[in-house]
């Protein structure tokens, strides 16, 4: 077996830490090839549902004053792997949804805000149980001035799974006035499931703003507790909590099919019609 270092971290930490990159055979495995792209002035929404194992790649482009939204939704059974790369133009707004349902799954995503009011907005949700792995590589490059960028993950570890979250905004020279935040919430629902997040801020230029911050932790023992106490069994509290985390990345999504499916995977049905 020939394995590839997929997801690398634009400047690497210590190696006992485990995140400076992925490994991962695709040998032998379909690529899939998607293009977006949105003229000046065009708006653009493209759902993609990954489902089998393979390769995605999806290539997009916002030129000038148009926006391109993009929804993924992963629920695999074994490996996948995902590759988005984004040119975002001067006043034009990329948006990316994704939410990983299970799987091994090693996901890279690279936005390139190159013009002048670039913006950029990621919400990713995640929900691994059993041994699910999950590895997610986001990098936000800042090269306009007064560019934005906002990315925000929440999501839910339980059985053995693992995840490892690396998100990096680096405002390069020239990106005066640009702002940039990242911001993630993770609910462990088992002691044996792993966690590994990992801000990195990289800055060329003085006059720029960025953020982040994680909330790691577990359910309030009182709050568990309090729910019981009015009847809910704890299987039920973990997984209202669970759902509670995931709604809020379903929010985003403006296409009822979609967000039907995802609740007919999730065990919802029909019970928010």
């Amino acid at each position: 077996m020939s394995t590839n270092k997929l997801n690398t971290l634009p400047v690497p930490t210590f190696r006992w830490l485990g995140v400076n990159f992925a490994e991962c055979d695709i040998s032998g495995y379909e690529t899939k090839e998607t293009e977006i792209y949105a003229a000046e002035g065009e708006e653009k929404t493209e759902i993609l549902f990954i489902e089998g194992e393979g390769v995605t790649n999806v290539n997009i482009n916002v030129e000038n004053g148009s926006s391109v939204k993009l929804v993924q939704v992963f629920d695999v059974e074994g490996t996948a792997v995902s590759d988005v790369t984004a040119k975002v133009g001067e006043n034009a707004d990329f948006e990316l949804v994704q939410l990983y349902l299970g799987g091994d799954i090693v996901s890279e995503i690279t936005t390139d805000l190159d013009g002048r009011k670039a913006r950029f907005g990621a919400d990713i949700g995640y929900l691994l149980d059993n041994s699910d792995r999950l590895d997610i590589n986001l990098t936000a490059n800042h090269h306009g001035r007064k560019t934005v960028s906002e990315i925000n993950a929440k999501g839910v570890l339980n059985g053995e799974s693992s995840k490892v979250f690396k998100g990096t905004i680096d405002f390069k020279n020239g990106a005066v006035a640009s702002v940039g935040s990242e911001k993630e919430e993770v609910l462990l629902m088992s002691e044996t499931a792993v966690n590994k997040t990992v801000p990195l801020i990289l800055c060329a230029e003085e006059d720029v703003e960025g953020s982040h911050g994680a909330s790691v932790g577990r359910l309030d023992e009182r709050q568990v507790f309090y729910m019981q106490s009015r009847g809910i069994c704890e299987e039920k509290i973990y997984d209202l909590a669970a759902q509670a985390k995931l709604r809020q990345i379903l929010d985003k999504i403006d296409d009822e099919q979609t967000v039907k499916r995802i609740k007919t995977k999730l065990g919802r049905g029909e019970e928010d019609e």
